[in-house]
């Protein structure tokens, strides 16, 4: 071998060596070659690859086992091209890779340390990104995870149903990446389990996401191929807010035996994570939620402004939210998933605790007859037990044209959602024992619509004017077919003249108004939040 053959050889070698376990250097901080790829050992039991040249996450490993399929173990939405790469160490044994893609704007952080088989991380996002969407995801092998959430199994089925993410097995039995959400607010570690392994996404505090604490979003999907983990930080399913541009997260990663790891605090990542602030460099608010509500529905109050998102539940009347970045905030008062009262605008500084106090009743039941609750859900209507894990078409539903209902049935008679080209119109049957001399008001709730769909009401001789049912929301989004009823929460009033109601039996019509079509469950629709029926 020549001296220059040599020369480059053993160049070479220790460049390899460097990245590989110069990682490990204790006593000082090191940054590898932006061009090579970096490697860590948890020393534990995980190890993990960074491609020198895209970022991406290529491999991933537990015991010695490859978990990764097709070289994808984690990567920001579908990878970069190229990337600027680089990795810090620290005298602890830990290492910081920041994989840095300046034209979209985005910036991976990923931070592991020894005995400790959990990979952190964070995305920096600086702008707004096209399309508009922002996800870590990590796709494994299906051979080595077994176990994952049984109605986001995608694999083995025989055709598509909607979209290019909604499918159903020979049986007609659905499933979907959609059908794994969790709300945000009782959002817990997810992921998927075999042989030995697990590997699981802790979310962190979601802080800047968006959507509040009752937004959803897939989180896992074994596709047959593939079971793809995903963390979502933004995304337009039914999103009823702006991205938040800035450092999303901490999130983590972590393999396991196969046991879900608990929730627990990343604060320590602020020393380490470029922008992410410590507790103290943050502060919080509290204060007092009374109202109608108590005693019936579940308090919550939520933050919401261009420095994040944060929530708390009421408790005796009071609530408390800790760990809140310096700002102005919106503070908003939930009873269920429905807002009530006036919000108020709170401002946060770092170490202080602010103060508001908020208030909010629920819209009054209905005298002659009500149907649901005023919660912001469709709970106890027909099919909302299922409507999170199943598609509408799926034959584990109850039918979603049951006829004529009689209000004296409840609510579980009537269908949680009604669709134009598929339920429309529905038929409620009432008595009354007398006509009330200035009519009847009826209120519709809905949690949401889509296409525009909105209801319209006819009675007797009355049918409802245009002008009381404006256009529901317009979120660009499926919702109820992606097993989530979160929209933009809406109330229809009716005044129904006495002239068009009669003692005894009464037959009303409710029908989707909408100037948009649309097919089979795809049609313009609504969600259910309660009805209710008063004397004018």
């Amino acid at each position: 071998m020549s001296q220059r053959k040599r020369t480059r050889v053993l160049a070479a070698a220790s460049i390899a060596a460097a990245v590989a376990v110069g990682l490990g250097f204790v006593g000082r901080e090191q940054l590898a070659s932006a061009a090579a790829n970096v490697a860590f050992d948890s020393g534990t039991g995980m190890s993990f690859l960074v491609n020198g040249t895209t970022g991406t996450m290529t491999s991933l490993k537990h015991n010695g086992v490859e978990l990764a399929a097709s070289g994808a173990a984690g990567q920001f939405e579908s990878g970069f091209k190229a990337a600027t790469v680089s990795s810090k160490t620290f005298g602890n044994g830990s290492v910081l890779v920041t994989v840095a893609e300046t034209t979209i704007g985005v910036t991976q952080y990923y931070y592991a340390r020894k005995n400790d088989n959990t990979v952190y991380m964070a995305t920096n996002i600086a702008k707004t990104l096209n399309p508009n969407e922002a996800r870590f995801i990590t796709r494994l092998k299906p051979s080595l995870l077994t176990t994952s959430p049984t109605a986001a199994k995608t694999g083995g089925t025989t055709k598509t149903v909607e979209g290019e993410d909604v499918f159903a097995f020979s049986n007609g039995q659905t499933a979907s990446k959609f059908y794994s959400s969790q709300r945000l607010i009782a959002q817990k570690p997810f992921g998927a389990s075999g042989n030995g392994h697990g590997v699981y996404i802790i979310p962190g505090t979601q802080e800047m996401a968006s959507g509040g604490p009752f937004f959803r979003d897939i989180e896992v999907n074994d596709t047959g191929s593939a079971v793809n983990i995903t963390h979502y930080m933004f995304s337009g399913h039914q999103q009823t807010e702006a991205l938040r541009t800035g450092l999303h997260g901490p999130y983590a990663m972590a393999l396991t035996d196969g046991t879900t790891p608990e929730l627990h605090s990343l604060d320590f990542l602020s020393a380490y994570i470029p922008g992410l602030l410590s507790n103290a460099q943050r502060g919080g608010v509290s204060g007092t939620a009374t109202g109608s509500w108590r005693g019936t529905q579940t308090g919550t109050v939520a933050l919401a402004g261009t420095n994040g998102q944060y929530w708390g539940t009421v408790k005796s009347g009071a609530f408390v939210i800790g760990h809140v970045r310096p700002g102005t905030y919106t503070a908003t008062l939930y009873a269920g998933e429905l807002a009530v009262g006036t919000t108020k605008s709170v401002t946060v500084t770092a170490g202080g605790t602010a103060t508001v106090a908020l208030s909010g009743d629920l819209p009054a039941a209905g005298t002659l007859f009500q149907l649901g609750a005023f919660d912001g859900t469709p709970s106890g209507f027909r099919n909302a037990d299922k409507i999170e894990t199943m598609h509408p078409s799926d034959p584990r539903m109850a039918s979603w044209t049951p006829g004529t209902i009689d209000v004296s049935a409840g609510a579980a008679a009537l269908p949680m959602a009604e669709f134009k080209a598929t339920n429309s119109p529905l038929a409620l049957k009432f008595n009354l024992t007398t006509v009330p001399t200035t009519g009847a008001r009826l209120r519709i709730a809905i949690t949401g619509g889509f296409a525009g769909g909105r209801p319209a009401v006819s009675i007797g001789t009355f049918t409802s004017p245009a002008s009381a049912s404006p256009a529901s929301a317009n979120l660009n989004s499926r919702g109820v077919t992606r097993g989530t009823w979160r929209g933009v929460n809406a109330t229809y009033t009716f005044t129904i003249p006495a002239a068009a109601l009669k003692a005894g039996t009464n037959t009303m019509s409710i029908s989707v108004l909408s100037g948009s079509s649309g097919e089979g469950f795809l049609s313009p629709n609504f969600v259910f939040d309660a009805l209710a029926l008063d004397p004018a």
